[in-house]
């Protein structure tokens, strides 16, 4: 054998080993995802599928929701977490120990678990809280009168309390919407500058209300081709880390409900903003700006059993829909929007309470609405277009007492 030859084939183990040496250590230490392990997760939970919740990454507070008469004491438990690192469980003396998946937790009594988890290179950690939480009964209506919000944990912008129902996987039912998303782009805005804000006493009767207004995401929004941000209100999930690569799926509308809505009754005033643009930011004459509010109800599971979820592409056009109210558009007779400065949505800058009725397409089965087998969606938006980044800037809808009747 060539010499040459033989001395690189001898080497190379070592050249692989030290390549496998100088390979970095892993520095995330997240949880990814948690399953609940039980023997009948109907009983449990409102779907099969909701034993395993997908943790969104600025999620620290993990909570699974169950049904009111759900048993939760000895629950075996699996964390998937980020490559390389090790999950620890916090006893309440403070002291950890290493957490073997398929350990039992005691979820019942409200027990909240704590855990730290330590990325592979050892020098990042992270903390998470895991319990589970019972769901209130419910008659299935619904009010909200926009009056208990606080700022964020980041002090930089609002969020309200919305009926039990909407809770999400932090254990907390909030109205979700864009301003997270805001954030990105304009960073030093101040907490009544964001989209979706408050006004004291702005509303008919006195009481606090909401304003969504669309605004200018200044240079970054623009570079990123996103130059405005509807101000919005929703009940679902809003995943900020998917915001700038692909905005419309980041939005996960909707929660299980387990009542036939009828209509939505809720108090509007409008100002539509002066100039309206397309995405691009070019002006486009004979076009006013229009508000948007709409209920969506919808079958939440497919036909092999599959979860169905409706984002920002099709919360109005998904075909599992069922039900559906809205505000008056003008419309194609396809069911594409048209851009008019003649619109028919009603709304004035005079306070005024509107009545959305919801209309069926097909019957409901009582056994699935029972079992929380559909999903319920209301949503709020300042411009009608705004998913696409089309709009007035400076269009205000002022938003107040809410009512959801239910049959």
């Amino acid at each position: 054998m060539n010499k040459s030859l033989f001395l690189a084939l001898g080497t190379a183990p070592l050249l692989l080993a030290s390549c496998i040496q100088d390979e970095k250590e892993n520095t995330e230490c997240d949880i990814e995802a948690v399953s609940l392990h039980v023997e009948n997760p109907s009983e449990i939970f409102a779907h099969v599928y909701d034993t395993l919740m997908t943790v969104i990454s600025t999620s620290d507070d993990i909570v699974f929701p169950v049904n009111s008469d759900a048993v939760v004491q000895q629950v075996p438990t699996t964390l998937r977490i980020t490559e390389g690192a090790t999950a620890y469980l916090k006893a309440e003396d403070g002291t950890e120990t290493p957490f073997l998946n398929g350990s039992s937790l005691d979820y019942s009594d409200d027990q909240v678990h704590r855990f730290r988890v330590v990325s592979q290179d050892k020098k990042w950690s992270r903390n998470y809280t895991l319990s589970v939480k019972h769901k209130a009964p419910s008659d299935g209506n619904l009010s909200s009168g926009f009056e208990e919000y606080s700022l964020d944990a980041s002090g930089k912008y609002y969020v309200w309390n919305a009926p039990d129902v909407f809770m999400d996987e932090s254990g907390t039912s909030t109205w979700k919407n864009g301003n997270p998303g805001y954030r990105l782009s304009m960073s030093s805005a101040k907490p009544l500058d964001y989209p979706s804000s408050p006004v004291a006493g702005g509303g008919p009767d006195g009481s606090d209300c909401v304003k969504l207004e669309t605004r200018d995401t200044g240079t970054f929004g623009a570079w990123v081709n996103m130059r405005l941000a509807s101000g919005s209100l929703f009940n679902g999930v809003f995943d900020v880390t998917s915001a700038m690569t692909d905005a419309l799926k980041a939005t996960k509308f909707g929660t299980p409900f387990s009542h036939k809505p009828l209509r939505l009754r809720v108090w509007l005033r409008y100002e539509p903003g002066s100039v309206y643009q397309d995405r691009l930011g070019k002006p486009m004459d004979n076009v006013v700006d229009e508000p948007d509010v709409y209920v969506v109800f919808f079958r939440n599971e497919d036909e092999s059993g599959n979860r169905v979820m409706l984002d920002g592409n099709d919360v109005l056009t998904n075909p599992y829909i069922v039900g559906l109210g809205r505000l008056p558009h003008r419309l194609n007779p396809d069911g594409s929007r048209i851009l008019t400065d003649d619109p028919i949505h009603g709304v004035t800058e005079q306070w005024q309470e509107f009545v959305i009725p919801v209309e069926y397409t097909t019957g409901l089965d009582a056994e699935i609405l029972k079992n929380h087998g559909y999903s319920l969606v209301i949503s709020f938006a300042s411009s009608w277009y705004g998913a696409e980044f089309c709009g007035a800037i400076g269009s205000k809808l002022y938003l107040d007492n809410m009512q959801l009747i239910c049959e």
